[in-house]
């Protein structure tokens, strides 16, 4: 069963990854149909949280996109979420973010762990795959250890949770514009749209 949800995860957002083909793609959006409004009121400031997963091949494609958007929008704060969809062995990947963040070596670890899953098909399955993960990057292995025991990691990973829970995230990947509007990724299907949903849902105006 949990094989079908992530092949039926994966076929929603096939979609996402093809490009736009033209110009008249881009359309007006539609409330209740392209975005869902989850919050009364928004943030003052613009931001954008991105729910994803490491094991999820549509997050690794999305992340060239996300990466030009930040660049072209210094304006938009980006925040990554990790999670785990309830699939028990995603579980590891939301720790490897927080542990990248932690020993501030997030700048590697992200773009090596989505390769390693993604392009080299090497799973990450237990805590000592992930140890010996950040060792080969330079961490000390003591560094980790105090790391992976901390209240911090704890702490992040429960809120990473509970901000799943809040948004009822049940595909990757997933954004959230100004903690108010939760886009349908299935609808504006194009990543011409998506781009255009998150610079439009972000403005403090509509």
């Amino acid at each position: 069963m949990k094989n079908s949800f992530v092949l039926l995860t994966a076929f929603v957002f096939a979609v996402v990854i093809a490009p736009s083909q033209t110009q008249a793609e881009i359309r007006p959006l539609v409330e209740g149909q392209d975005y869902e409004v989850v919050s009364p009121k928004g943030t003052k400031e613009k931001e954008v949280i991105e729910f994803f997963s490491y094991a999820c091949g549509h997050c690794y494609t999305m992340e060239t996109f996300v990466n030009n958007f930040k660049e072209k929008n210094a304006d938009i704060k980006i925040i990554p979420v990790p999670t785990d969809l309830g699939h028990p062995q995603w579980q590891i990947y939301v720790k490897a973010y927080y542990l990248g963040e932690l020993l501030k070596v997030l700048d590697k670890s992200h773009t090596k762990i989505f390769h390693r899953i993604n392009i080299e098909k090497k799973q990450i399955s237990s805590d000592a795959e992930l140890k010996t993960f950040f060792v080969d990057l330079g961490v000390d292995p003591a560094r980790y250890d105090k790391a992976l025991k901390s209240f911090a990691l704890s702490s992040k990973i429960r809120k990473a949770k509970q901000l799943a829970k809040t948004y009822r995230i049940s595909g990757t990947p997933t954004f959230i514009a100004n903690q108010q509007y939760k886009l349908d990724n299935r609808s504006l299907q194009t990543i011409d749209m998506i781009e255009k949903a998150l610079l439009d849902l972000t403005k403090q105006e509509l």
